[in-house]
């Protein structure tokens, strides 16, 4: 019988009721199951739907009693802690008296915390209900507040430690050293075993080296493995959420941001050319050419007036001699000769002055040029393959895992990089020691968590070096959650605990602790250090030796004219007609 569009109501007798069709039909939906005690088969049907999940936080029982003493009919029944079973029965039925208005019924809620852990029936009071005012409730926390001890209950679970350390299991998970290694699944155990204090629960905690994948025979391995054959009963390490994963186990809560990231050392962006062009612009450098020029032009035409008016001494007006000058003069060189005239060493004075503003700029931009921090030229992943660095990566299964079956085609050309076997038979996957030590060298890029990575660079790494660090993300941020049986109970129970560990506070400050800060570059005067090599000052030898080339040439030139005028035919004795 359909009563509106959202509800659907049907009445079924109990002999008749084939419960495993129905829950099929519905599996997705809410349901709510009114059953009368005193019918002769109810414990029956109790115990028939103990084994097809009916007890869960989706299947609202109410069940009719005609007293208090109700607790053999559940019996052999698989309850759980998310059970939401409520009990209704006549008030009068424990001995107290109705005035007759109406009757009244008492309302129990029952659960077992944990059946399949020998835990007990739990009943408790919870309302009341008459036909004047109805249904009310004493309850007002959240049920699992309410249902917060578990009586002490001993929870089996694994947690993934896939880093070496010393010392037994216990001892370690409550340390806090080393908190490098193996941090987000100490962290996630951490916040769980707080969890277990808070519904008095204990964990009997195993150790495995890995997550879960699948393996050749298609079964889980690790933690998903001994969930999905239900060996365990909760996960105390989290995990990324994966499709394959999905129809064994069941997620709960994230905890941790599992951040990760090639991080190189930042390579220069300017060419060695450029220290000694970029500091002027394109515009300052045409206007200093024509400049020149025009101190050129205005030197030779002082200097051919001079030689003009000037039947005493000749001064030397070639171009050359006058084009040498000028470059002497804005090289702060001083210049060859004075012209006696005041028109030329107006234009003497100018030159020096305009040489002299010109080289204090361009001093000053050229210090400037070498302080500031080079332009990041790579901020991907092909940015890195296009500026030939090698490449390694943290020997983790995630990475193995998400590098083997990415489809992404600069990920599977950097997988066939770190696959790759070097002369010493050695592939790309390194401990994070050892690549960040490569790292530190130059032109290599390591894919590392950087939780790990960040002590070590702390420690290892000096200030200048950390300044040129850059953070190149293979996957971004990735969300772990934590992880329970197939349809568990205990997801809700501990998702609710960590909902309360984040809203006091606690789950940030565990984080603040296990997640190292990233270390601080900080640049003074007192540090800044200016390290100018062989390969930014070549291109100055460079034209040094192009001078000194070209004058060579010049001057063989010059050697080979003069010889052939001195081996001449024509002498200067020689009388010519016509010549004389």
């Amino acid at each position: 019988m359909m009563v509106d569009k959202s509800f659907m109501l049907l009445v079924k007798n109990i002999k008749d009721l084939n419960i495993s069709q129905i829950l099929e039909e519905n599996y997705r939906k809410r349901m709510g199951v009114v059953l009368d005690q005193s019918c002769p088969g109810a414990k029956n049907f109790l115990t028939q739907c103990k084994n097809i999940k009916c007890f869960d936080n989706k299947h609202f029982w109410l069940i009719l009693s005609n007293s208090p003493n109700y607790t053999q009919t559940f019996e052999n029944v698989n309850l759980e802690i998310s059970s939401e079973i409520k009990v209704a029965y006549p008030k009068t039925a424990r001995g107290s008296r109705n005035d007759g208005s109406s009757e009244e019924y008492v309302i129990d809620d029952v659960y077992n915390p944990a059946y399949k852990k020998g835990g007990d029936l739990k009943i408790s009071t919870v309302g009341h209900y008459d036909k004047l005012r109805g249904y009310w409730v004493d309850l007002k926390q959240n049920k699992y507040f309410e249902r917060r001890n578990l009586t002490g209950i001993t929870l089996k679970g694994i947690v993934v430690l896939p880093d070496p350390f010393d010392g037994t299991l216990k001892e370690y998970l409550k340390s806090n050293r080393d908190k490098e290694w193996n941090t987000f699944n100490r962290f996630h155990n951490r916040l769980m075993t707080y969890c277990g204090s808070y519904y008095n629960v204990s964990f009997d905690v195993k150790m495995s080296k890995s997550w879960g994948y699948i393996q050749p025979n298609g079964y889980f391995d690790g933690l998903v493995g001994a969930l999905s054959r239900k060996e365990i009963d909760v996960g105390l390490s989290p995990v990324f959420v994966k499709i394959d994963r999905l129809p064994h186990v069941t997620y709960g809560r994230k905890t941790w941001n599992l951040r990760a990231a090639f991080i190189l050392r930042n390579p220069k962006s300017r060419k060695s050319y450029q220290i000694f062009l970029k500091p002027l612009s394109v515009s300052v450098w045409i206007g200093i050419i024509i400049s020149c020029s025009a101190s050129v032009m205005a030197l030779w035409f002082s200097y051919k007036l001079e030689n003009a008016y000037n039947f005493i001494e000749k001064a030397d007006a070639t171009l050359s001699y006058i084009v040498l000058s000028t470059f002497g003069a804005f090289c702060q060189q001083g210049v060859l000769s004075s012209p006696p005239f005041v028109s030329g060493r107006i234009v003497i004075i100018f030159t020096l002055l305009l040489g002299s503003l010109v080289y204090q700029f361009y001093s000053a931009s050229l210090v400037s040029f070498l302080l500031n921090v080079p332009t990041t030229l790579i901020t991907n992943l092909q940015g890195i393959l296009d500026q030939g660095f090698k490449i390694g990566c943290q020997d983790t299964l995630y990475d193995r895992q998400y590098l083997s079956r990415s489809t992404d085609n600069v990920t599977k050309q950097i997988y066939r990089i770190v696959t790759k076997r070097s002369t010493d038979n050695e592939t790309g996957f390194l401990e994070a020691e050892v690549g960040l030590k490569l790292m530190k060298e130059g032109q290599y890029a390591f894919h590392v968590g950087l939780e790990v990575a960040y002590p070590i660079i702390q420690a290892t790494f000096d200030e200048a070096t950390i300044c040129e660090l850059r953070e190149v993300p293979m996957w971004g941020q990735r969300h772990v959650h934590g992880i329970y049986q197939k349809h568990s109970p205990l997801k809700d129970v501990f998702d609710v605990c960590l909902n309360r560990l984040s809203e006091n506070g606690v789950l940030n400050r565990e984080y603040q602790f296990w997640h190292p800060k990233k270390p601080e570059c900080l640049k003074s005067g007192s540090n800044i250090k200016i390290h100018t090599g062989l390969e930014d000052f070549y291109p100055a030898l460079v034209v040094l030796l192009l001078g000194i080339v070209a004058s060579l040439q010049i001057l063989a030139v010059e050697i080979l004219w003069r010889n052939r005028n001195i081996t001449s035919p024509f002498k200067k004795d020689t009388v010519y007609p016509y010549c004389n």
